[in-house]
């Protein structure tokens, strides 16, 4: 069994990104160390519903971090979702990388350095991410 549980948000509204890329973001987590079990995929319909799905993995699941497969772009939307996913990552602890199939390799790198500071930190002997908040 892999040693990381992802979740992974996929917007509707984007539908094509999403097809071209959530097979690559499995396949990649797959080799990062996921098994495919510890892989939890989520539909947000619009951008403005990302935030609630990410809140969703945060509150209900036990996910070490989630990858929101979208496409990057300038409007209104994007801009309050990667604002109001920010203040989610902070208030949960939790990684929360967005972007395309690229970013599962992110999404690992940080839930090991984040792992690695909690067990260096000296209050902590038996650091659990999840209980902080």
């Amino acid at each position: 069994m892999g040693k990381f549980k992802i979740g992974i948000v996929s917007v509707d509204e984007h539908t094509s990104f999403v097809q071209r890329n959530m097979a690559a973001t499995i396949e990649s987590l797959k080799a990062l160390g996921c098994s495919e079990q510890n892989i939890l995929v989520r539909h947000a319909p619009r951008l403005t519903n990302v935030a609630m799905v990410v809140q969703f993995f945060a509150e209900y699941t036990d996910v070490d971090a989630v990858v929101v497969l979208t496409e990057r772009d300038d409007s209104a939307e994007y801009a309050t979702m990667l604002y109001a996913v920010s203040k989610l990552q902070i208030m949960w602890n939790m990684p929360v990388v967005i972007g395309d199939c690229t970013t599962a390799a992110d999404a690992i790198d940080l839930v090991t350095v984040q792992t690695e500071m909690e067990a260096a930190a000296p209050e902590h002997t038996a650091p659990d991410r999840k209980s902080i908040n």
